[in-house]
């Protein structure tokens, strides 16, 4: 197995994919717009924005999106026709309904990660796009006119989805297919590479990061979840994709365990390991070369070699003894996880091929309950747009500028659109820039070419140039950011064109509007949301050290599957921002956080979930195990509330513990005891450099084995 293989490399040079994406939006946008002005729409340049804004490079993501914009925007209309009417001679009381509905929205969508989470946020600020023109005029209000209008625009926004979906799902469709069963192989190579390495005593040459694999699993996640939207074979077995997810999260602490056990056992044995422990790892070398093939013979051979050369535990063993034993017990976790692995990719190959039992085709839900979520940043963000809202409704308002509409109509959107950075202020900022740019090209537009324009065949020949140029900056990741909001807010204005008022001095109401509302999100953001990225890391990681906490409560075991799921993605939040923390700058202020620390805590976790499995049978020897994860508990609890924590007593408790699973008979529950308590104090004393021996075994060298790894 090679030690350096290529990895994928982000392209932004113009490709033949992006040109033909940007010749299909197009296509879907002049359809769209052709219908709606056909069908006699009364906005139908809505249709011809939505049609762009649900367009993206794959059929599955582009439906996907199209669904859940349906159903946002649906959701909106129907929440305006209740409410709006009902307390249109409140404007104040309007405002805050306004403000709570985007604050209660963004929020529930920043706690679902998932495609769902895309119709909340429509259906959070279609509410001010609908009502609050309307609302304009007072006067003129009815009833009757708010229907019509939130009717039209979910008729011109369906419109423009529909069509979007059809042409990107019809025509010459890319599936998604293949780019995520790329980044599944990516991630398997990744894991091979790694065992590969540490098994040749390479980790130190390794080019895989263990924390930065978790990124790549979290990152595959989100690709995932458009797959039952997809047009290929591969949304008959999402199940068995979504599981291989979950797999990669569970090898994740095995691999971290397995690279500092091999490390420290090689440094008290002078870099040679027993004969027989050197074959087994040479042959799981070349089975993790070769582990795709199918035998489950090989890795059955494995299983039992491991099994006759684990030391057996008598009364008196040393802690060298006992990391032989946790050592084995992660190595045969290694084996069936790492087979599971290739046995599942397997049966994706043969779904694609439509070769996939009727049980495996079953879609699995992964709940977003099970991925981590930061509910504070989620609630000050919910905060922050709902104050822009309410704060530029009443501007409004209270200035009787009937242009200046679009104030509050931009000012929630864009505290919504980038909730979930840990600083927004950037990236809206470079909006507002690119905002305000855009303005000559679409006063261009609006006041110069679309009047000029006298059939469809000549409207079409306008937009083109700048549209298929556009779009193709758009999907281009060093571009995307400046090409989205100067071709979208271009062809928002082109709606003043529906509504006559196509003139000099509405254009420029419009935009100083406009520009204003951006300038209310920016300053209603700066105010909330401008955090300490060493608060929000201390934060992130005393979250996940409260879930460890509970287990320490738990009266029912956990699955490890999720909770593998739940902490790995936690790590995956954590490992940009302690990147950033690295740099000279922040290094006093670090704590000593680090995504291996993280790990390491997750690896006890697990292992506390593991003497919860065997507490009861473990009881039945008269070893009881529920006071040490009680004292675990309060360990991490004290730890995730900032306080300083005193280790003695646990140490205490894994001392009598290991010394009782001693005098056990020998067998799997002793194992299995052993590899838990001896894993649990390896990864709680990993950087101590001095553990003294176990009462009443002094200088037996079962302190020594673990001091070594913290030198």
């Amino acid at each position: 197995m090679e030690n350096d293989l290529p990895r994928p490399v982000m392209q932004n040079r113009i490709t033949r994919d992006d040109i033909l994406f940007s010749l299909k939006s197009f296509a879907a946008a002049m359809l769209a717009l052709y219908l709606a002005f056909r069908l006699g729409l009364p906005r139908p340049f809505w249709s011809l924005i939505s049609a762009y804004v649900v367009s993206q490079p794959f059929s599955g993501t582009t439906r996907s999106k199209a669904v859940y914009r349906v159903a946002g925007t649906v959701a909106g209309a129907v929440l305006t026709v209740l409410v709006v009417p009902r307390f249109v001679g409140y404007p104040v009381l309007l405002a805050l309904i306004f403000s709570a509905w985007i604050g209660v929205c963004l929020y529930v969508s920043l706690l679902d990660r998932t495609p769902r989470a895309y119709a909340f946020m429509l259906a959070g600020y279609s509410v001010p796009i609908i009502a609050l023109p309307i609302l304009a005029d007072v006067s003129q209000f009815s009833e009757a006119m708010l229907f019509e209008a939130s009717l039209a625009r979910v008729e011109e926004i369906v419109l423009g989805i529909v069509c979007s979906a059809l042409v990107h799902s019809l025509v010459l469709p890319k599936g998604i297919d293949r780019t995520a069963l790329e980044r599944l192989d990516v991630v398997l190579r990744d894991v091979r590479q790694w065992v590969w390495d540490i098994l040749s005593d390479n980790s130190g040459n390794s080019k895989v990061e263990l924390h930065r694999l978790s990124q790549t699993i979290s990152e595959l996640r989100t690709l995932v979840t458009h797959l039952s939207f997809d047009t290929s074979n591969i949304r008959w077995i999402v199940g068995l994709v979504t599981e291989l997810q979950n797999r990669f999260s569970t090898l994740l602490p095995v691999l971290a365990t397995v690279r500092d056990r091999l490390e420290v056992i090689r440094r008290e044995e002078n870099g040679v390991l027993p004969e027989a422990w050197q074959k087994m790892l040479l042959a799981m070398r070349d089975w993790i070369g070769t582990g795709d093939s199918g035998d489950m013979g090989r890795v059955v051979v494995l299983q039992k070699e491991i099994d006759r050369i684990m030391p057996v535990i008598r009364p008196g063993a040393g802690m060298r003894e006992m990391m032989y034993v946790n050592l084995g017990m992660e190595l045969q976790r290694l084996l069936n996880e790492g087979e599971r692995c290739f046995d599942l990719r397997r049966q994706i190959d043969e779904g694609m091929a439509g070769k996939t039992p009727p049980i495996a085709r079953r879609p699995v839900k992964t709940s977003a309950v099970s991925l981590f979520v930061d509910r504070r940043i989620a609630l000050v963000s919910a905060l922050a747009a709902g104050l822009a809202q309410g704060l530029s409704c009443l501007f409004w308002m209270v200035s009787g500028w009937p242009n200046g509409v679009s104030v509050p109509v931009n000012a929630g959107i864009y505290c919504m659109f980038f909730a979930s950075l840990d600083n927004p202020l950037p990236a809206i900022r470079l909006q507002f820039i690119y905002i305000t740019l855009s303005t000559l090209t679409a006063g261009l537009y609006l006041l110069l070419l679309l009047p000029s324009a006298h059939s469809f065949e000549m409207l079409m020949l306008v937009f083109a140039p700048f549209l298929l140029l556009m779009n193709i900056l758009m999907v281009k990741p060093a571009t995307a950011m400046r090409a989205t909001p100067f071709m979208i807010l271009t062809i928002c204005s082109m709606t003043m064109f529906d509504t006559g008022t196509a003139d000099m001095t509405t254009f420029i109401n419009t935009k100083l509007s406009q520009s204003i509302g951006i300038g209310m999100s920016l300053f209603c953001t700066w105010m909330f949301r401008v955090v300490n990225v060493t608060a929000v890391t201390r934060r992130l990681a005393r979250h996940m050290w409260g879930d460890i906490a509970q287990l320490g409560d738990a009266s029912r075991v956990p699955s490890m599957i999720a909770m593998s799921v739940k902490m790995v993605d936690g790590i995956s939040f954590l490992v940009p921002r302690l990147t950033q923390l690295e740099k000279p700058r922040h290094l006093a202020v670090s704590d000593g956080l680090s995504a291996n620390g993280i790990l390491s805590d997750l690896c006890i976790g697990l292992n506390m979930a593991r003497l919860l499995r065997l507490e009861r049978r473990l009881a039945t020897s008269g070893v009881r195990v529920r006071p040490l994860l009680g004292e675990l508990a309060s360990y991490y609890r004290e730890k995730a509330a900032g306080r300083p924590v005193a280790r003695e007593r646990i140490r205490g408790m894994l001392d009598d513990l290991l010394a009782q699973t001693a005098d056990m008979t020998g067998g799997s529950l002793q194992k299995m005891a052993v590899s838990a308590l001896s894993g649990i104090w390896r990864d709680l004393f990993l950087h101590e450099d001095i553990v003294p021996d176990m009462p009443g075994q002094a200088g037996d060298g079962r302190g020594r084995m673990l001091a070594a790894g913290g030198q």
